[in-house]
């Protein structure tokens, strides 16, 4: 474990990824169970991570992930169909899987109790075998897999097979199996070649010996051997080593039976007689390894030029990047103010080289740490397919936009709000089936995801067409709770559903009605600098709408003055800025609004939402920012300029501080708060309503 644990991050990532892929192929091959080729895909994963988890010592991942490839095989051929049963056995050990490298990730021994997994995979690959027939069936494997059907035997070597027959020798076609347990299988092929070679010539091996010698064929595999020794002492040498769990045999009686796949005569290890039975030609899970095998070299030998152009970096490496590019850009603005300060012609076309090639490494920086959404819906399938068989009910999940990409650190976090908005429309949104066909529609509800960017943010929405969210049985469970509703509109009520603590649901479930979810939502998205917005009709469905940052780190941003300070609010939000007289702004019922484009838009003096003195030297202007499909005023005292900013979070220290985004750093060192638009419109429209 010690030698391996370098190795452990690169397992982790590599295991993840085949892990989600294998989620995304059973899902595919449940809605096309007759498309062999989604095993095929499912194969490369499964061997990859059997592989790798062999590697590390990880026999436990090794054993589960061998006996599935399996069921693969017996899917692929037909043998077994992929129904509900064998899907969900899969999913199984998927989930299986995956708790097994979380143990690692946490620091604990990769072993849980898989008997029972093992067992029923046992059950599926054996109980589709043809013992109608008589063929014996070894209960501890699935040796009715093994078989002696070849794939790939050229014309020369039926050539010298039946020169060989002429000459008085005897032509044989075995397939061994090695126990799945053996640490250097290809020693012991190598043993057992090395044996039969001393009484005849071994003409074919399937895998080719380069494959054999890798060590990397599964546990199956097959030759063709000349020799004058019977049947029997052919058998009987090569069962006769150690960790050989079983061999068949067959005499050729004419070259050209090679490329018929139904031998007649067989001896296995269980039983060592003849047996006169016909036995369908199958292709067993290391059978396959080498097809599979040749489909992925030849790919990767197709692709090499543009699997080269990308690395895996360290996250840890990246966000030092990011941090010196921050820095980079403070001192460039500091070298431009002291330019113009003292007034150095001669560092004015440097400043300018300067300037242009930080920006571009800017550029460059945040478009390496942005990443597609898709990264976190990915497992969205699997997920609704598993709340669908719990809730009874029937989902149709659409995903658009997936392509669409954001900050490394925005993505990173988003998976947990999206998840319990999920779980929120699979629950509490969509109707039971025979419901929804009482009510006209289609049985089978329908979730979609859109994500798309709208100038320098991204907009999620989650939408499904359920029932939506009734005002009346939120403002019944409102009061029940103690929340006063009084004087608040339907969509006023139907935000309440954010409110920590609130649950509209009768009884505890799995899956809801603690009343964290949208609580956990509405503080993990503002943390984000991001809004969410609710929007429901009640009959026809619910829509939730995210606004969310491209970058956490660098922004364009509108510096003013708030008294004798002066603060930068996020370009991102701001639709315009208006000078106004103080007799443009109306008092309203104790609130101060501002008529633009025919809206009467609330005014909020940041001098008094900051708590500061005012000045009576004031150049008065208005800076409406939009949040959503609303638009708030922001009364500012000056307009300072337009400039570029590196955000520094202020630390646990001030978490208290709920304002403010953040801090950066201006050219000539002095330290400007980022204002929180979002909270400070909201705090302040919050005391006007209790007025």
């Amino acid at each position: 474990m010690d030698e391996n644990s370098k190795y452990l991050d690169l397992f982790f990532e590599e295991t993840d990824e085949h892990l989600q892929s294998l989620n995304e192929q059973v899902l595919e091959l449940e809605n096309n169970p007759e498309d062999s080729s989604i095993v095929d895909v499912m194969f490369r994963s499964a061997h990859t991570i059997k592989g790798m988890a062999a590697t590390m010592g990880y026999d436990t991942m090794a054993k589960l992930t061998h006996k599935m490839e399996n069921v693969f095989d017996l899917l692929k051929q037909k043998i077994i169909p992929a129904d509900a049963t064998s899907i969900a056995l899969i999913f199984d050990c998927l989930d299986t899987l995956s708790d097994l490298v979380e143990d690692l990730r946490e620091g604990n021994e990769a072993e849980r109790d898989i008997k029972n997994l093992i067992q029923r995979l046992d059950n599926v690959a054996s109980g589709e075998s043809p013992s109608a027939q008589g063929t014996v069936i070894n209960e501890q494997e699935t040796s009715s897999s093994l078989n002696l059907a070849l794939e790939n035997v050229e014309d020369s070597d039926l050539m010298i097979i039946e020169a060989a027959k002429e000459d008085g020798y005897n032509a044989y076609v075995l397939a061994i199996r090695i126990d799945e347990d053996s640490s250097m299988k290809n020693a012991r092929v190598y043993l057992v070649m090395s044996k039969l070679e001393q009484h005849g010539d071994v003409l074919y091996s399937e895998p080719g010996t380069e494959v054999l010698e890798n060590d990397d064929f599964g546990s199956v595999f097959k030759l063709i051997y000349v020799s004058k020794l019977d049947e029997e002492t052919v058998f009987n040498l090569a069962l006769d080593n150690s960790e050989i769990e079983e061999v068949l045999i067959q005499t050729v009686q004419q070259a050209e039976d090679l490329i018929v796949k139904e031998p007649e005569t067989t001896l296995s290890k269980p039983e060592p007689q003849e047996n006169q039975v016909e036995q369908t030609a199958i292709t067993t899970v290391e059978g396959a390894a080498e097809p599979v095998q040749v489909e992925k070299t030849t790919k990767a030998k197709g692709q090499s030029h543009a699997m080269n152009q990308s690395i895996r970096v360290d996250i840890g490496k990246l966000d030092s990047f990011m941090n010196l590019v921050s820095e980079l850009v403070i001192y460039r603005t500091r070298l431009e103010d002291l330019s113009d300060q003292m007034q150095v012609s001669e560092m004015k076309e440097p400043l300018d080289h300067v300037a242009r090639i930080s920006s571009e490494l800017q550029d460059l920086v945040l478009k390496i740490r942005m990443q597609p959404v898709s990264t976190v819906m990915t497992r969205f399938p699997r997920m609704i397919r598993d709340l669908a068989n719990d809730l009874g009910k029937e989902f149709d999940l659409v995903i658009e936009g997936e392509d669409t990409e954001l900050d490394r650190t925005v993505v990173s976090e988003l998976s947990e709000p999206l998840v319990h908005l999920l779980r929120n429309s699979a629950d509490h949104g969509v109707e039971m089936p025979a419901d929804r066909v009482k009510l006209g529609k289609d049985p089978k509800g329908t979730i979609k995801i859109t994500a798309y960017q709208e100038g320098n943010r991204v907009v999620l929405t989650l939408s499904d067409d359920g029932k939506g969210v009734n005002p009346t049985i939120i403002k019944e469970s409102a009061e029940r709770k103690g929340i006063s509703t009084e004087g608040m509109s339907d969509k006023e009520i139907q935000q309440l559903i954010f409110h920590p603590g609130f649950s509209t649901a009768k009884e505890v479930t799995s899956i809801s009605g603690r009343g964290v979810g949208m609580d956990a939502v509405k503080q993990k998205i503002t943390e984000l600098g991001g809004t969410v917005e609710l929007e429901s009709i009640v009959g026809k469905g619910t829509v939730f709408k995210i606004n969310l940052p491209l970058t956490l780190s660098i922004i364009q941003s509108l510096l003013v003055k708030v008294g004798q300070a002066t603060f930068a609010i996020p370009l991102g939000i701001i639709k315009t800025i208006v000078k106004v007289k103080e007799e443009d702004i109306i008092r309203v019922h104790n609130r101060e609004v501002y008529k633009y484009e025919g809206l009467a838009v609330p005014v909020v003096r940041l001098h008094k939402a900051l708590d500061m003195a005012a000045t009576e030297e004031s150049n008065l202007h208005l800076v409406l920012v939009k949040q959503g499909d609303n638009y708030n005023a922001l009364a500012v005292d000056d307009l300072v300029r337009q400039q570029e900013i590196v955000i520094k979070k202020l630390g646990q220290e001030l978490n208290m501080l709920k304002n403010y985004l953040g801090a950066t750093i201006l050219g000539d060192g002095s330290i400007v708060l980022i204002l929180d638009a979002s909270a400070i419109c909201n705090e302040r429209i919050g005391e006007y309503s209790e007025i």
